[in-house]
Order: C-alpha cells, then structure tokens, then sequence
C-alpha cells in the first residue's frame, strides 16, 4: 500500500475557518460576487458529474474524500485520453475533468473547460502563492489565465548509484557532457567492480525512458538545455509562423547523444516506471526517472540502504543555441545550465464549460488540491508529484519505499529547485501533441538503428510537423502555441 498522510497539514485557525466555510458553501449552494445568486445553478440534489481520463486510481481517492466530506453527492466516470480526443465534441457532459497536465492546451482551445475568475484564482483556500512557480505560473495556466488546479506534476530526475559514485569518487553529473562520459564509463563492469551484479545479470551505465510516447519527451528534455535561451521564448516552433525549430543543432545533438546511449541497449524500450525499476533492482547505474510510490510500490520494508541511492536534478548545458544568430553562446553567471521539461505527465483539475454546479465544482478542486488534502489525494496517482512548497518533507507520501529517508528528502529539494528555476520548456501542450510526439520518435528510432543522421531524421520529423500543423490549422496552432507560452494573441 502506498503512504498517505493520516491527517490534516499544520494550518492557521483562519486557514480552518476559511476551509470549514468552504465546505458548508459547497453543501448548500453558493453566491457569486458580491452576492448574487448563481445563475442558471442546478438544484442541490443533481450529482456533480466528475470525468477522471486516464487514472482510475485517482478517481478512487476522490471520491472516497468527497463521500467522506460531503456525501454521495457525486458521480465519477473514467475514460481514456483516447476516447477523450475523438471527433470534435463540443460537451463533456461533466462538472469537473481531471486529466493530464499536458491536455490542458487540448481541451481550452476545444472551449472545453473554463478558466477561473480572477477573484477565484487569487482565492487564499487555492493559495495559488503555496504552488511551485513553474505550476503555478506555467502549468495552470493558458494564456494568461489560470484554467486549472494542480494535483501535482513529475518532472524527469536522475537517480544514481551513491555507493558507486562514492567508491569511484564522482559527484552526479552537472552537464550533458559529464552524463554522457560517466554513463559509458560506468556500463564497465570492471569500472564498477564488486557493486555490480553477478555477471548472468543485465547492466548499463544509464538507461534512459524510450518507450513509444516517452522517447520524444526524453529528447526534449535532453535538447531543452541546449536550446532555450534566454532571450527568446520560441523553442519548438517559430511562433509567429509555426516553423518548426527542431530540425536545427540543439535538436540534433541532443538526438546524437540520446543515440549514443541507446546503442547499449538497443532492444529496450523503456517507460519511466520500467527505468525506475531496473535501477532499484541493481542493474544500472544511472537512471532518468522519477519515483513513485502509487501502484508500484515494492514488496520492501524500508532498509537502513538509503546510502546506496541518489538523486539529482537532470544535468544542464553551459552553452546554448541562439536561433535569431544561428550560433552557440556561453550562458551568462546569473543563469542556470539546467532548463526543466514542464508537463510531461501530472494531473490537472478544472470546471468544465457545460457544469451544471459551478461552485460545488470549484470547492471539490480546492478541497482535493489544497494544503489538507493534495498530499494524500495527489500521492493516489503514479503521475503525480509533490506541488506545493509545505509538501517538501512529505515527500515519503511519493517515493519507493527503497527511497524512503535520506534519498526522499533529496528528492523533494530537487523537485524544489526543478520546478522553481526561471527558464522552462513544454512537452508539448497544443492540439496534436501526440502526433507531433510520434513523429519526432520515428526520428529517434530511425537514428537510433543507424538508417539516419540526426540531422535527416529531424528535418523529416519537422516537415511531418508541418503537415500536422496544416492539419490542423495553422492560424489556430500559432494562437495556440502562443497561449502555451503565457502570451495572449
């Protein structure tokens, strides 16, 4: 069973109040501003129509919270991603859609959800200020409004063999160079020594997620370093036209490098959870992950091991492309080498445009995504994470249990310091991001088995982008990509 916290987070008496005021709102219908009353608000007694795509374990824990607080008062239904996108439906036929972070893009531009009122999102029960800066400011947000509430949002993260590095005298890598030389130094057996496995068993220096719909954000994780720059908000598409910058150096040697590393296990094709789990089970040496303690939990007590594990923010780059110059720069002292990758899984949490329940909907997601409750709600899902800043010591609530201890507080201030930093890139949040993902994969396997350079495989992927984008509308990808950024068209 995974950890969940068994009672309230330390609040304020007000905080208390506020939250007690919440729930007795919710149980007999609310206000607008400044009190009038709700238009168009259904009768208490309809269900509020809750949609959970793609986690049935998180619908589970809400709607055991919600019964337990509020009663049967509403229905929750499960469906795929998949089922999700199919044609161009215009309902929902929900109040509340809890999905994956990087829909969000998805369902605002399909006006599937809406965005919260200003008084709302500045509402002390959100505490929106308590979110790390990259949610609170990036990942909620479309345009410049905050459409959703988060539930918390994995970032990739490396874990690696402390006892290892200890012997051997290394510290974690800081670049993409040091990765790249430690990983082939360390997948030497005779390098690592008696702390490797018996020689029957699987080793690797690193490994790395490169199942299909996780090697394309693999790549971005690894080229965002190289190709944000500080003085330039477009980095996947040229915004003001929709160009595709992936077929440019940044990309491409981030595709070498991802190569070079897939070479030792070509056969593999790893998803997050499958990478995680041959680090714990000792056969590598290096992992690009991140934990969890959600329905993968191991049959382990916790052990005094905690030493043989550690964890890292994924390496950065002291150099970065500028595009307008078409040539590499030295980043400055007062920047940081290591970009995050931002939505590349997570749970968001919004009211929907056909809710019958306005409020009762907004108090189900303050409730579920607050200092109370977003511990032990968020902790139910593997796609989650630690979100706010109270969570960093709670981070048991998400780790393996070989995690537990030293390792799992690393953890929670590398998510910190992740999710916190400046300079970001999307996973790709706008329509057809899983086709635009399919084809930068083809790039990699067709690199990865040798039938390709980097830079064919990428100019290939980005003319398919182009006709993704044509597909769909260019002018409406353009306002789109736009929205992503934070900007308003």
């Amino acid at each position: 069973m995974f950890n969940r916290d068994s009672g309230p987070h330390p609040k304020s008496a007000m905080q208390a109040v506020r939250f007690s005021l919440l729930i007795v709102a919710v149980a007999i219908g609310c206000k607008t501003k400044r009190g009038e009353p709700v238009p168009n608000e259904a009768p208490s007694e309809l269900p509020l129509r809750v949609l959970v795509v793609d986690d049935e374990p998180l619908a589970d824990a809400v709607e055991l919270a919600w019964d337990s607080r509020v009663g049967g008062s509403a229905k929750f239904t499960t469906i795929t991603a998949t089922e999700l996108l199919v044609g161009e439906g215009k309902r929902l036929n929900a109040d509340v859609i809890l999905y994956p972070s990087y829909l969000l893009g998805e369902l605002a531009e399909r006006d599937l959800i809406e965005p919260l009122a200003a008084e709302d999102a500045a509402d002390p029960i959100f505490d929106r200020q308590g979110l790390f800066e990259l949610i609170g400011l990036r990942e909620i947000t479309w345009g410049s409004k905050v459409h959703a509430v988060p539930l918390g949002s994995p970032q990739f993260t490396l874990l690696y063999r402390k006892d290892i590095f200890d012997k051997l005298q290394l510290t974690p890598p800081t670049t993409w160079d040091e990765y790249q030389i430690l990983a082939k130094q360390l997948s030497d057996r005779t390098v690592v020594g008696d702390l490797s496995p018996p020689n029957d068993a699987t080793w690797f220096g690193a490994v790395e997620p490169l199942a299909p719909a996780w090697a394309g954000p693999m790549l971005l994780a690894r080229a965002a370093a190289y190709a944000r720059h500080r003085n330039q908000y477009s980095t996947l598409f040229d915004f003001n036209s929709m160009e595709p910058l992936i077929a440019s150096p940044p990309f491409e040697r981030a595709l070498e490098e991802l190569a070079v590393i897939a070479a030792d296990h070509p056969d593999a094709r790893h998803t997050p959870g499958a990478a995680r789990r041959m680090f714990l089970a000792g056969n590598c040496a290096m992992a690009i992950t991140w934990p969890s303690r959600a329905g993968d939990a191991s049959p382990e007590l916790p052990s005094d091991r905690d030493d043989w594990i550690g964890v890292a923010e994924l390496p950065g780059a002291p150099t970065v492309y500028n595009f307008r110059t078409t040539t590499w720069e030295q980043r400055t002292s007062d920047e940081s080498s290591r970009i995050p990758l931002i939505a590349i899984d997570g749970r968001l949490g919004s009211v929907t445009k056909d809710c019958r329940r306005k409020k009762q909907a907004l108090g189900m997601l303050f409730m579920i995504s607050g200092d109370e409750l977003g511990t032990t709600i968020g902790s139910s899902s593997s796609h989650t994470t630690l979100f706010r800043e109270h969570q960093v010591g709670q981070e048991g609530a998400w780790v393996d249990r070989e995690l537990e201890g030293a390792p799992a507080r690393q953890y929670g201030e590398v998510v910190q310091a992740g999710q916190n930093r400046a300079a970001w890139l999307d996973a790709i949040r706008i329509p057809g991001r899983d086709e635009y993902i399919a084809a930068l994969e083809r790039a990699i396997d067709s690199v990865v088995a040798g039938k390709a350079t980097s830079r064919d495989a990428l100019k290939e992927a980005s003319a398919t982008w182009n006709d993704i984008t044509d597909s769909i509308g260019r002018e409406s990808q353009q306002r789109a990509y736009m929205r992503s950024l934070g900007l308003d068209p």
